[in-house]
């Protein structure tokens, strides 16, 4: 998991107002800053708000997507212990049924001996 882990982990910025408004998160969704540039004092007060709940939508939409990421990640892995699993105990059963198969015929050979 090592690339992806660490990426799951590095903060998260969304943008708007042409940049001038950014809010970061943090890995653990919570908000780490918002920072708005001075040029947003040409913007109208319901301009900028909605510029900061644009940043923010888009922060968070990041941040979902990357636990989405996380998760199929995680199923992934799941999925391929499982199947490692199922191999192991398909192998254990074929050699089980190779000795029953042997001990069987052992078995016939003495009573027809």
């Amino acid at each position: 998991m090592g690339k992806a882990s660490e990426r799951q982990d590095s903060p998260v910025t969304g943008t708007a107002a042409d940049g001038m408004v950014r809010v970061s998160f943090g890995a653990d969704g919570l908000i780490k800053s918002v920072t708005i540039a001075p040029q947003a004092k040409r913007l109208a007060m319901g301009d900028l708000a909605d510029a900061v709940l644009e940043a923010l939508s888009a922060a968070q939409e990041e941040l979902l997507r990357r636990a989405a990421d996380s998760r199929r990640e995680v199923d992934q892995e799941a999925v391929q212990r499982l199947s490692r699993d199922l191999e192991d105990i398909n192998a254990e059963y074929l050699r089980q049924t190779a000795v029953y198969q042997q001990m069987g015929a052992e078995i016939l050979k003495r009573m027809d001996g």
